[in-house]
């Protein structure tokens, strides 16, 4: 798998009539004729605006409208390089290290973050299918020192303090695609619809002993759960460790990247976390997949 290296992307991406260039490319690329005076598709650079004029009738397309792009002051070439950080790096990066790295103000760098997370959010298939893991986790919040006693040294491995933490439920494909989403709370009332809607009826389904799993066999589900309970994280074809290991990347990413991320913003931050992991093996190719959506 070829990676996109840094030294590749300032070939390519040199400065702002470059981005520009790639955008209309990817954007109106495919056009064979003006849809204004119907000649034959030749289109020029504007020099002095961000823009391409029809050679025949000067009728005027901006490659950025309708995108995160439009009517930003942000270069271009810094906007592709935000992308090229976020799709080159294991764990993301964190807006702060974008303000050193640019230049500009933290609200700057925030918004251009945020804006290339809504790029990465969307399914790429609609419904899982094959061995499907399924598993709920707690992020973000920190323990308060009180917390700490009797019942923490009781049960280290079922305490979680609920109330300072966001509920998240995933479920990934055995060497496929993640889904996960914040939730309310981890009921069956709330992840049996999820589920319904999300994966195949011809999956074979792995999770734990959560209760809210039980009814996926009177729902035409092949289920199978593990007892972690008891120290057993395998039966046979049953197993959760796929979904283990994806919490794990995004736990690195939020604690060790973002050090915090808010409950209103966690679901970006995640979508982030499962595009990368969706899109693992297009190496230098993930940076074009995210240029492609930004075309729409």
């Amino acid at each position: 798998m070829e990676k996109f290296t840094i030294k590749q992307f300032r070939e390519r991406f040199p400065n702002d009539n470059a981005c520009l260039a790639e955008l209309f490319k990817i954007r109106y690329g495919h056009m064979k004729e003006c849809p204004k005076c119907e000649h034959k598709a030749e289109y020029v650079r504007v020099k002095t605006r961000k823009c391409y004029h029809c050679r025949y009738c000067y009728h005027q397309i901006y490659p950025t409208a309708g995108t995160i792009f439009h009517k930003s002051t942000t270069p271009l070439k810094d906007w592709f390089f935000v992308m090229f950080l976020m799709t080159s790096t294991r764990n993301g990066v964190a807006s702060k290290e974008v303000e050193r790295l640019l230049g500009c103000t933290y609200k700057t760098a925030l918004r251009m973050t945020h804006q290339i997370r809504k790029l990465m959010s969307g399914k790429d298939k609609d419904k899982l299918t094959g061995f499907v893991e399924m598993d709920e986790s707690w992020v973000g919040g920190t323990p308060r020192t009180s917390d700490y006693g009797s019942k923490w040294e009781k049960y280290p491995y079922r305490w979680r303090d609920f109330n300072r933490k966001s509920t998240v439920f995933g479920m990934v494909e055995r060497r496929g695609h993640v889904w996960a989403v914040v939730v309310p709370d981890a009921k069956k009332e709330t992840l049996v619809p999820i589920i319904t809607k999300s994966v195949d009826k011809s999956a074979k389904v792995s999770t734990d002993e959560n209760k809210a799993y039980k009814r996926l066999c009177d729902l035409g589900y092949e289920h199978k759960a593990v007892s972690h309970m008891i120290k057993q994280y395998r039966d046979g074809w049953a197993t959760t460790n796929t979904i283990e290991g994806f919490w794990s990347q995004l736990k690195r990413m939020v604690k060790g990247t973002h050090i915090f991320v808010s409950r209103e913003y966690l679901q970006r931050y995640i979508d982030e976390c499962a595009y990368r992991y969706n899109q693992r093996e297009l190496g230098r190719e993930m940076f074009n997949h995210l240029l492609l959506r930004v075309a729409g």
